[in-house]
């Protein structure tokens, strides 16, 4: 027991310590998913590409607005 105190002195904390005060995580299981086919995991794919793509051409498009209107080219 001396050495156990001797070690919680110097910082050293056995990990049996911490069981008592910090509960445990519990596992909690994860949703299960539907098992898909390659075509049906392909096609998903293609549509987040196009999503992707989409709004990289709305974001190229705001930054052009942007640019109009600091340069003055928008009346206003």
């Amino acid at each position: 027991m001396d050495n156990e105190r001797w070690l919680f002195e110097k910082g050293c904390f056995l990990g049996c310590w911490n069981d008592d005060i910090v509960p445990q995580k519990q596992e909690t299981p994860l949703k299960s998913l539907p098992d898909k086919d390659l075509n049906t995991l392909l096609a998903e794919l293609e549509d987040i590409k196009q999503h992707i793509n989409d709004v990289k051409q709305r974001q190229w498009h705001l930054a052009k607005l942007i640019e109009f209107h600091n340069n003055g080219f928008a009346q206003g």
